[in-house]
């Protein structure tokens, strides 16, 4: 129930090491006591291993237990409405083949921050809505910047729906036509 952990700030995806997942905890834990009232949803299945894992990265960042929440596998419903009300989505990914969580959020209307290494910049395409994800602080800061400042936290919204939009199956669809129509064009 959304009611229940609102205002929250969102994770999809896994929780091996190339998702940076504990760098993320870390970063939360050092919020300032004025975002106290934010939560951290992480969605995905997890394994009874990596549920461990997580209650230890909880436990040695000094995180209050109740803010950190694990929703498991949701049905796409349920996660579209976590991207449409998250206050901030988050991706501190080390590695990605595309990015489609931070895709995913973007095209919800979610305002994303992310990685700037891999194939996030590309996706996220917004120079001041990415960080280092292997420096702590810069995740903090960000997050903080996107939780306080209205101004930057509608500058993320809108960025995500006009960045969707490039991505989208009808562009992709065009793309491939002009590449097949340049291939199939008789030599002048």
């Amino acid at each position: 129930n959304l009611d229940k952990i609102t205002p929250f700030i969102l994770y999809s995806g896994a929780i091996d090491p190339r998702k940076n997942v504990k760098t993320l905890l870390e970063a939360f834990s050092k919020l300032p006591t004025d975002l106290d009232e934010y939560s951290l949803v992480l969605v995905g299945k997890l394994l009874p291993i990596e549920e461990e894992i997580v209650e230890q990265w909880v436990d040695l960042f000094n995180i209050n237990p109740t803010k950190v929440i694990r929703t498991g596998y949701l049905s796409d419903f349920d996660l579209v409405e976590l991207y449409r009300n998250c206050k901030l989505f988050v991706f501190p990914s080390l590695h990605e083949g595309f990015g489609l969580p931070v895709l995913e959020a973007m095209a919800c209307g979610a305002p994303v921050i992310g990685s700037n290494c891999t194939s996030i910049p590309e996706v996220i395409g917004m120079q001041s809505a990415m960080f280092d994800p292997t420096n702590v602080n810069d995740i903090k800061d960000l997050i903080s910047e996107a939780l306080t400042s209205q101004s930057f936290n509608d500058a993320l919204r809108k960025n995500a729906l006009v960045q969707s939009k490039k991505f989208s199956w009808f562009h992709t669809a065009q793309a491939v036509i002009n590449a097949c129509e340049l291939i199939i064009q008789p030599k002048q």
